[in-house]
């Protein structure tokens, strides 16, 4: 509680809000004569005269006149709510005596220290509107009978559409693709012969795991040792 307290202070300006306790009977008297004295000022200043004396023991009878003057709402609760509620009080009418001053105010959002994520996707590399990937756009819609468009991302779509449909689509005969169509079958052929090679070395651990992992094992027999 005395966090708020502080923060309301200073807000308000108080000579001294970080040293201010709350449960201090005379620290507490005084930071109400503060508030009526500097920012709600509702007495005039004779009328003070009760609040202005911390010492006195009437000053309890004071405090609680001057709450219901104020039309506190918590005239019945605990001195925190009650100097909460005055802190609270004192802070709009400060706000609303200096509304040109604050009204424009902006708060400072901490920067949040966006995390370098590098990826292992090489598409995330590519420049969309680089020479290079342009050619190779224009080499496959060339391949697949894709129309000229402005936009090689709107071509590269409908090349993706085809494909999907038809994965083999017929290829236009001229004599680009004429050139062109032998050595992408030559690419096409060495990457199947990779993919087979991969296979039976996956084929060729699992025999050795299926040995190793328990040599007395034989499953024809279905049972386990000699």
């Amino acid at each position: 509680m005395n966090n708020i307290y502080k923060l309301k202070l200073n807000a308000l300006g108080h000579p001294n809000p970080a040293g201010f306790n709350a449960e201090d009977e005379k620290e507490y008297r005084s930071v109400v004569l503060w508030l009526e004295d500097q920012k709600i000022r509702h007495y005039k200043i004779e009328e003070r005269e009760g609040l202005r004396d911390i010492e006195s023991d009437k000053w309890n009878d004071a405090y609680n006149t001057y709450q219901m003057d104020l039309v506190s709402p918590v005239v019945e609760g605990s001195l925190h709510e009650q100097l909460n509620w005055l802190l609270s009080y004192a802070v709009r009418l400060e706000y609303a005596d200096n509304v040109t001053k604050y009204k424009d105010v902006k708060v400072e959002q901490p920067k949040k220290s966006t995390p370098n994520v590098v990826s292992s996707n090489p598409l995330d590399n590519l420049d969309f509107d680089s020479p290079a990937f342009k050619a190779g756009v224009e080499r496959i819609c060339a391949l697949t009978g894709v129309g000229p468009h402005p936009d090689p991302k709107v071509r590269l779509s409908a090349v993706a559409k085809i494909l999907k449909t038809t994965p083999h689509p017929d290829i236009p005969r001229n004599e680009v693709n004429m050139v062109q169509q032998p050595i992408d079958v030559l690419k096409l052929l060495f990457i199947q012969d990779l993919r087979e090679l991969q296979t039976k070395i996956n084929e060729a651990l699992v025999a050795v795991q299926t040995v190793t992992a328990d040599p007395r094992t034989d499953t024809t027999l279905g049972r386990v040792g000699r």
